[in-house]
């Protein structure tokens, strides 16, 4: 479910992603509800600010913002949030290797995707040929949700 494209032709590009963040927000909050997963909330909030914060920092515009419920016939049941820029990639490998050298620091930048490594169960970053997503996954046990989707579907 798209969530929000903040960038368009001929707009400021960082203001419009400003105000994109916001409106991201509130649908989140919304569809979460909906979802019965309102204890996901502040997490995810707090995921898909920092994610399209890199985006409009070091990503190449357009952005775009993305989630939805999955939910497997195992059971298991997840949102899943994406933020994708045309902007190339990044190197998590590398990003995890740095916070845990001895001499590694959050101190010069990192801290915002150490805290999405920190609520996220899984995350990861996906090239494609016009730009890259990152992506989250916020475990979710709701009471009885609706609007799943199925992987892959």
């Amino acid at each position: 479910m798209p969530v929000v494209s903040p960038s368009r032709p001929g707009r400021d590009p960082v203001a419009a992603a400003a105000g994109a963040a916001a409106g991201a927000r509130a649908v989140i909050r919304h569809c979460l509800a909906r979802w019965k997963l309102e204890a996901l909330t502040d997490d995810a909030l707090l995921v898909v600010t920092e994610l399209l914060t890199n985006a409009v920092r070091y990503g190449t515009p357009p952005w775009d913002v993305r989630m939805w419920l999955v939910c497997e016939d195992s059971g298991r049941r997840y949102v899943r949030l994406e933020v994708h820029d045309a902007g190339a990639g990044i190197d998590i490998d590398r990003l995890r290797a740095r916070w845990r050298h001895p001499s590694g620091s959050l101190m010069n930048g990192g801290r915002g995707l150490f805290i999405v490594d920190t609520l996220a169960s899984s995350w990861g970053d996906a090239p494609s040929g016009h730009g890259h997503t990152v992506w989250a996954e916020l475990e979710g046990r709701p009471r009885r949700a609706s609007g799943c989707r199925r992987p892959g579907g």
